[in-house]
C-alpha cells in the first residue's frame, strides 16, 4: 500500500525508508558503531594472548641463551618476520583501543554524583591518560638505561 495515495497516512517531508534501503538513520548508525566496538572488545583478548605467547617465547629464548645456545638470535629473527610485525601492530592498536574504551567508561562506572558530571568525567579521563603516559615514559627510560 502506498502511503501517498492513502488518506489515512499524513503527508510529511520525511523520505520513505523503503525508497532507499541503504540509508541509515541516526539510531542505526549508533547501533552499528556500538556493535563494531563490541566486536573489537571481544577480539582484544586474542591479541593479548598473542603478545603473551611472544613474550613467553622471548623469555624461553633468553634462558636457553644463558645456557650457551644462540636461541635469542632466533627470537630476534622471529620478531623481524613481516607477519609477526603485522600481528604485533594489530595487538598494539587493539590494546590502545581497549584502553580508550575503558578510560571513557571509567566515569560511568564511578557514578559521579555532582552537578558538573561532564567536566568531572573529562577531568578523570585526562588524569588517567596523564598517569598512563607518565608510567610508560618512566618504563621506557628504565629499559633504555
Amino acid at each position: 500500500m502506498n502511503s501517498k495515495n492513502n488518506t489515512k497516512f499524513p503527508l510529511n517531508n520525511h523520505q520513505n525508508p523503503l525508497d532507499n534501503p541503504h540509508q541509515l538513520d541516526n539510531g542505526q548508525v549508533k547501533t552499528k558503531v556500538s556493535l563494531i566496538f563490541s566486536i573489537i572488545s571481544k577480539i582484544t583478548p586474542f591479541s593479548m594472548l598473542w603478545i603473551s605467547f611472544v613474550l613467553t617465547y622471548g623469555v624461553v629464548c633468553m634462558y636457553t641463551n644463558a645456557v650457551g645456545q644462540d636461541e635469542f638470535y632466533r627470537f630476534i629473527f622471529f620478531l623481524q618476520k613481516p607477519v609477526v610485525v603485522v600481528l604485533n601492530c594489530v595487538a598494539l592498536l587493539s590494546a590502545l583501543l581497549h584502553s580508550i574504551i575503558w578510560f571513557i567508561k571509567a566515569p560511568k562506572a564511578l557514578s559521579l554524583t555532582t552537578d558538573n558530571k561532564q567536566t568531572q568525567a573529562w577531568l578523570l579521563i585526562a588524569c588517567l591518560w596523564i598517569i598512563t603516559i607518565a608510567v610508560s615514559v618512566l618504563l621506557i627510560k628504565l629499559i633504555l638505561r
